[in-house]
């Protein structure tokens, strides 16, 4: 009888390469193909949803709308003219948004760069979405520790809003 010698078969080699494989490959497409960070992403998709169905709702309700971003997310306020101050959206839909783990916020409003801080008192919105439907001049800009690659939204002259990154 032959006793079993140490090492390896080959197919116990070809299984470990295969995990491997496979776990490179869930890590090069979480991050994309050429380092994109894909929840960055999602993350500006679904901020940028959002603030077009507060686009709709001011231009159907005719009063203007707005976004504090905070430093740990954002948040929806509506003008109330009777008491003349921001308050909190009662819409389940524009509800305040954390950011996820690790991510961090910069904003420009009007070309100048917005210091984003926990505020204390009445909330009052960085970014304005009047009744017309025009929002305000800005630049959100998300970047996420150990990632040189910053997503961005901001909107164009025509109204709509648009999502990119900058290496």
């Amino acid at each position: 009888m032959r006793g079993r010698r140490g090492g390896f078969t080959l197919l116990e080699i070809l299984v470990v390469i295969t995990i491997i494989g496979v776990l490179i490959g869930g890590a090069v497409l979480s991050l994309g193909l050429l380092g994109r960070d894909a929840g960055l992403d999602s993350e500006l998709q679904r901020l940028q949803r959002q603030l077009l169905f507060a686009r709709d709702r001011a231009e159907i309700e005719q009063r203007p709308y707005g976004v504090l971003i905070e430093p740990g997310g954002y948040r929806f306020l509506v003008f109330d003219s009777r008491t003349l101050q921001w308050q909190p959206t009662e819409d389940d839909a524009l509800a305040r948004q954390a950011w996820p783990a690790g991510v961090t916020a910069k904003l420009d409003v009007d070309g100048r760069q917005v210091v984003i801080a926990t505020l204390a008192g009445d909330p009052v919105p960085q970014i304005g979405i009047d009744a017309s439907g025009e929002f305000t001049a800005f630049e959100v800009r998300l970047a996420r520790a150990g990632i040189a690659e910053t997503a961005w939204l901001r909107p164009d002259p025509d109204g709509a809003l648009q999502l990119g990154a900058t290496p």
